[in-house]
């Protein structure tokens, strides 16, 4: 007799019952969750440490405030990727923190009327300039110009006599990266004209991250954008990834942020991490800012990684990031030993992933290892894991477990050590190798899976497995060994 949990055992009123079961015929289709963390404004309407979902750009404007982190952020990542649900957790500034601030001066009057091209953060401000004004009159008109440009500009201005101070938005480090600069497309300077900037710098006290594992709760955030990195909050993020990563969330994420400095200050930051669910992306001294830059990657890498977690991430482009210098080959490829990912910047100054990993870099005894060097490893382990975990959900739920098949007569619903067998092996030839192909070699896998029933506790059955993985491509070798005769 065939095992009909639905059906009642005490049926004799006549008439046709038919259980409809959907048990197996889900094929899954999920729209993964992407997180963007950041600083709000004391204008957006967002409670602050509580996540929310964002309908669009408009819409993370209303909740963390109009020139935001978190709304940059919002707009950055929705002009690379219009598919995936998005999320923000904002952040309110930490009220001990300072925002940075960067001292300007002008050091000579104009002698011709023209433009003033100042870039913030790679954002344009001009500023009409015009033969008559004096020094003072050029500061004031520069104030003005900043404050004209509207809210998305990352600092204010404030006019002093012959110079003034730039002042971050936020709060905290995040302000000490935002870039100053005058004529970033080769803009001719108005005659005369003589203008000093100061890098931005004095920043600190950035927002404590909180309890994220009470934050995160039970949905699932495939992918992170850190707007927020000093290092204090990668090490929170790290320590909530590989708790989410392990039984029983089994939710792991990736998370992507950028770090702004020259190649001295990239090594210093990145050898001292070692996180294998973060990729932390040096930008050198260019000029977008690090909350952009991590949510350009994100948008970037995340519907990349949802289409096939093995596929090399190089060449993928960056929209919206703007390259103007960057490491050479000597110092970017030491970067990729530190836990430091690259990009690479065409002539016309657009971007591109040159090579994405991830900050893990060391055993616990501090040996080298590369076991998750390049993002995708994580990722291809938590989408088999996934993929393993609903065929065993969809097959076994409700079922009796037994060690082995005792002549038990079809139907019974009963699993035993070769079904468990069965579905792993079958699984990992005809889905994840044959279907996706992330994986290969699957006589190995074969021969050293071990499935058993747990001798302490029938009602689990234990496996082991040993996946080989695709790698992404990156490089390849060769020598041209010439003749000159044969």
């Amino acid at each position: 007799m065939i095992s009909i949990p639905q059906m009642p055992a005490a049926l004799r009123y006549p008439g046709a019952y038919i259980v409809v079961d959907g048990s197996q015929a889900g094929l899954g289709g999920d729209i993964p969750g992407v997180l963007l963390v950041g600083h709000k404004l004391a204008t957006g309407t967002a409670p602050a440490g509580e996540i929310v979902r964002l309908s669009g750009v408009k819409d993370a404007e209303a909740k963390a405030g109009i020139g935001s982190m978190l709304a940059q952020m919002a707009a950055r990542y929705r002009k690379i990727d219009p598919a995936l649900d998005l999320y923000m957790l904002p952040y309110a500034d930490n009220v001990a923190g300072v925002a940075a601030s960067a001292p300007f001066t002008v050091t000579s009057a104009p002698t011709a009327s023209g433009t003033l091209a100042l870039y913030i953060s790679g954002r344009p401000v001009n500023v009409a300039i015009t033969a008559a004004q004096t020094v003072d009159q050029v500061a004031a008109a520069i104030a003005a110009a900043i404050t004209a440009a509207g809210a998305d500009i990352p600092v204010t201005a404030a006019a002093v006599a012959a110079g003034g101070t730039f002042t971050a938005r936020h709060a905290g480090t995040c302000g000490n990266g935002i870039d100053l600069r005058l004529n970033l497309y080769g803009e001719a300077m108005p005659a005369g004209l003589a203008l000093t900037l100061t890098a931005m710098s004095g920043g600190a006290g950035d927002p404590l991250p909180g309890d994220l594992t009470a934050t995160l709760g039970q949905r699932w955030y495939r992918y992170v954008a850190l707007g927020i990195n000093d290092a204090a909050t990668l090490a929170a993020w790290h320590a909530e990834s590989q708790l989410r990563y392990l039984p029983p969330i089994q939710a792991g994420f990736r998370a992507f942020t950028a770090h702004r400095g020259d190649y001295a200050a990239a090594s210093a930051f990145g050898e001292t991490k070692n996180y294998e669910h973060i990729a932390d992306l040096s930008l050198g001294l260019n000029p977008t800012s690090t909350w952009e830059a991590a949510a350009i990657v994100c948008a970037a890498a995340a519907p990349r990684l949802v289409n096939s977690p093995v596929e090399s991430l190089e060449g993928t482009p960056l929209p919206g990031m703007i390259g103007v210098s960057y490491h050479d080959w000597t110092n970017a490829n030491s970067l990729l030993f530190k836990g430091m990912s690259v990009m690479q910047i065409a002539k016309d100054g657009s971007c591109s992933i040159k090579r994405l990993i991830s900050m893990y870099q060391f055993r616990p005894d501090g040996s080298a290892d590369d076991a998750f060097l390049d993002i995708n490893t994580a990722e291809v382990m938590e989408r088999i894991r996934y993929e393993q975990r609903m065929a065993a959900i969809k097959r076994f739920t409700g079922t009796a477990a037994a060690k082995t098949n005792e002549g038990y007569r079809p139907g019974l619903r009963i699993t035993t050590v070769d079904d468990v067998t069965a579905l792993l092996l079958s699984l990992y030839q005809h889905t994840l190798m044959k279907e996706f192909g992330w994986v290969q070699e699957y006589g190995y896998y074969k021969d050293h899976l071990i499935v058993e029933q747990d001798p302490l506790n029938p009602s689990r059955f234990n496996f082991k497995d040993e996946p080989v993985l695709l790698s992404p491509y990156y490089i390849l070798a060769g020598v041209g060994q010439f003749r000159k005769a044969v």
